[in-house]
This record gives C-alpha cells, sequence and structure tokens, in this order.
C-alpha cells in the first residue's frame, strides 16, 4: 500500500507499508522523518494507548479489530492529532482534511467514559486514535476551542491544578488547567475532571513533541547539546520547575516545540504542561538537605543548567508568593478537600533553598 503524508491540504513526502519512499517537502515534515523511516515510528507516538481501558471500547466502536495493523489504523484514524496539522492517507485517496477533524462527541464520550449515551454509531470527524497518554482522556470542542479532559485520582488531580496555578503565578508559559466536578444525573456519582484548553489554537501551529527529535532520549545532557539555541533558556527553567514540583513524569511526549505552521519554523518551546504525577501524586515527595535528590541531580550535573540557572534563579519571596497563591487556589477547587499543604510547602522551598546553595 502506498500513502501520502500530508500538512493540512499539502502532500510533504511518500510511503508505503516499509516506510518513507520520498521527501517532498522536509520543512513541513515531522523532524523524525528521513527516506526509509519506519511509518511506525511516527505513527506509535500519535496513537491512543492500548493498556487504557477504554481504549479497548473506543476500537470496537471505530471497528478497528487490532491497533498492530498499520493498514487499518491508518484507515481509520488517518494519523490526526488536534495539536497538529499532519495526517496520512492512501495514495489514491482524495480526503477532505476539515472533515477528519470534526468534533464527534459520541466518540469523544467512548473515549473518557468507555460508552456514550447517544449510541447512534457516528464514527465520522476525529476519532480520538491520536490523544496519546496512559489517563483516560478525550478532546471536547466547546465555544470555538479544543479542551482536553482527563480522569485522574484526587492526589493526581490536586498535584497537577497546583502545579499550575504555582507556574502561573511564576510567570511561566504554563498550559491553561480547570477543575470541573460532574455529578451524572443517572447515578449521582460525581466525577472530577482536570481540562486543559489546547495551546495550539486549533492547530494554527504545530506542537512536536521531543520524541521526534530525541526519540526517548530525556536527560539534560542529551538533549542541551541538541535543541535549537533559542529553546535552552526555556527548557532549562522547565527542568529547573520539574526539581521543585518533584515531577517524574518529563519524557518526551510531555514536552516539545512549537513550529511555523506555514513555513515549519521552531517558534519557540511549547509550553509546560503535565504535572499530573507531580507533588502529592505518588506518595510523599522527599529531598535530603545534604544531598539532595534525583531531580536536584540531574539539574546539578549539568553545567548549562547550573549557569543559565545562575542568571536566572528567581527570589525566595517569589517562591513563597507563588506558593500562597497555588495552595488558595487549589483550595478554592477543592473545597471539600484537605490535604496537607504544608507538606508542599515544605518540599518546594527545600527544593529551591538546595539549588540555590548548590550555585
Amino acid at each position: 500500500m502506498d500513502y501520502k503524508i500530508m500538512h493540512k491540504d499539502k502532500v510533504v513526502a511518500y510511503a508505503n507499508e516499509n516506510g518513507i519512499t520520498e521527501i517532498i517537502d522536509q520543512s513541513l515534515c515531522p523532524a523524525c522523518f528521513a527516506i526509509g523511516m519506519p511509518l511506525e515510528i511516527w505513527l506509535d507516538n500519535r496513537c491512543v494507548d492500548i493498556h487504557r481501558s477504554h481504549s479497548r471500547k473506543l476500537f470496537k466502536a471505530l471497528r478497528l479489530r487490532t491497533p498492530d495493523d498499520i493498514e487499518q489504523v491508518i484507515d481509520i484514524g488517518h494519523g490526526i492529532s488536534i495539536t497538529d496539522n499532519w495526517w496520512i492517507q492512501k495514495a489514491d485517496e482524495e480526503l477532505d482534511y476539515t472533515s477528519l477533524k470534526q468534533y464527534n462527541e459520541e466518540i469523544a464520550d467512548i473515549a473518557l467514559y468507555g460508552s456514550s449515551t447517544s449510541n447512534s454509531g457516528n464514527i465520522k470527524g476525529y476519532r480520538e486514535l491520536g490523544t496519546v497518554g496512559s489517563y483516560e482522556k478525550a478532546w471536547r470542542y466547546i465555544d470555538g476551542s479544543w479542551y482536553m479532559f482527563k480522569h485522574g485520582n484526587t492526589q493526581e488531580l490536586i498535584s497537577e491544578y497546583y502545579s499550575y496555578q504555582f507556574l502561573k503565578a511564576m510567570g511561566a508559559d504554563v498550559a491553561e488547567y480547570e477543575i470541573q466536578h460532574s455529578t451524572s444525573s443517572e447515578t449521582g456519582i460525581t466525577t472530577t475532571f482536570i481540562i486543559s484548553k489546547d495551546f495550539t489554537n486549533n492547530a494554527a501551529v504545530d506542537f512536536e513533541p521531543f520524541c521526534n527529535y530525541y526519540t526517548d532520549h530525556d536527560e539534560p545532557e542529551y538533549i542541551i547539546p541538541r535543541i535549537d539555541k533559542k529553546l535552552i533558556k526555556p527548557y532549562v527553567i522547565m527542568v529547573f520547575y520539574d526539581a521543585l514540583l518533584h515531577n517524574d513524569d518529563r519524557h518526551n511526549q510531555n514536552a516539545g516545540v512549537l513550529r511555523d505552521s506555514s513555513t515549519g519554523e521552531i517558534i519557540g518551546l511549547a509550553p509546560y504542561f503535565d504535572y499530573n504525577l507531580g507533588l502529592i501524586s505518588t506518595g510523599v515527595p522527599r529531598i535530603d538537605s545534604v544531598k539532595g535528590n534525583v531531580f536536584t541531580d540531574s539539574f546539578l550535573s549539568n553545567e548549562v543548567c547550573r549557569n543559565v540557572l545562575k542568571i536566572e534563579l528567581p527570589d525566595r519571596n517569589t517562591i513563597l508568593n507563588s506558593i500562597a497563591s497555588a495552595e488558595s487556589e487549589t483550595k478554592a477547587a477543592f473545597p471539600d478537600v484537605s490535604p496537607n499543604y504544608d507538606l508542599i510547602k515544605d518540599y518546594i522551598i527545600r527544593t529551591y533553598d538546595y539549588l540555590a546553595s548548590a550555585l
């Protein structure tokens, strides 16, 4: 089978079942593209996690027999993602990109809840196969914008929302998050979601994850020598905040760049996102006042990280004020939950003090 890899309505490369056969416009291709590269390398990073319990129900609704069948995955999902403009179709097809990306509430319900009340069988539009990650989630289109809805336990939701409020107070470029509590009229059960607005503004720019540039090498010592020079400072600050927020989930699909959708040029680092596995999500965040921890070790072992932070290190009062703001906003969002906020504050301050003294 022969394929056309598209960017919006333009053919940027050709491929067959064995891999990329021809590159038409390198500037508008994903960064990982090269002649002979297997399609699976690209498509695996744009396909729903098969271990999500609701993914099996999604496959059934879409009549997808197995996600290992690359021809079927392409035929059903077309490699479409909400946050960029790349997709794929058969060489003899002339599909309409806009219609393939239209919102399908029924499919979103199945991806998020495992079922839909409509049961119409409509599978037209965006089919959620490009909604990556290990948590039950789905994109919804509300008032002209896409929003990611994601499940999580209380600790994860609090950790992500607190991290967002802290980073927002610090003036960081962070994706927008809000909390929504929804009570089912049928079951009476309340479900809490964390909702994040699409920071590409309906793919006005292309988000490209780090995995397209650095595969699974997510260490600063590997990324820094290879990253665009204008991205070094925001990348280092992101790693610094990961240490302060005990974020152990900064793999290469949870960071990336924004590219101009007309020229392919890298505009900047994408806003920081995905902090649900930080802070108190997996227990008590710990740091030794003398030895530090794995986050500070990774940061301080890199000379570029140290040099950038020596210049960019925020003052301690700014950290304290941001902690106070994050705590206040999180309490308002979770009025019926009383986590130990002093535990979070203590960790952030002790980590900040350790890094400041080490510099």
